[in-house]
């Protein structure tokens, strides 16, 4: 009788206990992290270009004018504002930029091919997600961040003729949501309590 007893009470206090540590901050943080990574995994956004791209990590085909302007990008869903002339737009480099050849700029004083600047907002600044990255030459880029390191395990093709699609996966980001739920932050990308990313060792 008392043996059961023990049981009911157990019973009874499980789901309390269970609460509690769902709404401590320790456990909220743990949870929100695995959320951020898995979105890091893939890419699925739209938008208006012409052409056709294709990289993989450092490795680029790039001949393409695109601008994405919906969907998950950098770990982030994102919508942004349309202007009402694309191709200003796109040459202002506003959201994406993938210039089809290389070209002399002269802010740049450089050829370049495959400029790319991308930010949805959200944590990705915080967790070194946005895209800021300078085509050396025509087939390999390079991005800004340093601490960047998902942009090169990225793999993604582009096609656009007027409206445009992205597609994309990532195997090195894959590995760190996987890796997180054993308390590995592969990338250094998982935000403490405070909303600052953990400091890389």
């Amino acid at each position: 009788m008392e043996a059961g007893m023990g049981w009911l009470k157990l019973c009874a206090l499980a789901p309390l206990a269970a609460a509690c540590l769902l709404s401590s901050g320790c456990a909220s943080t743990y949870w929100g992290n695995r959320g951020r990574d898995a979105k890091d995994v893939l890419t699925c956004a739209f938008g208006l270009g012409l052409g056709v791209k294709a990289r993989v990590g450092p490795l680029q085909a790039p001949l393409l004018v695109q601008s994405d302007y919906t969907g998950l990008r950098c770990g982030e869903f994102f919508v942004s504002p349309m202007r009402d002339d694309f191709w200003t737009y796109v040459s202002e480099a506003g959201h994406v930029v993938d210039q089809p050849f290389p070209s002399y700029v002269r802010e740049y004083g450089t050829l370049y091919s495959g400029y790319e600047i991308f930010d949805p907002g959200g944590f990705a600044e915080l967790r070194h997600k946005r895209v800021s990255s300078q085509g050396m030459g025509v087939f390999a880029t390079i991005d800004d961040d340093p601490r960047n390191d998902g942009f090169y395990s990225q793999v993604e093709c582009t096609a656009g003729l007027i409206f445009s699609v992205k597609l994309g996966i990532n195997p090195g980001e894959l590995a760190d949501f996987l890796l997180g739920f054993a308390g590995i932050d592969l990338f250094a990308d998982d935000l403490k309590t405070e909303g600052e990313v953990w400091a890389r060792k």
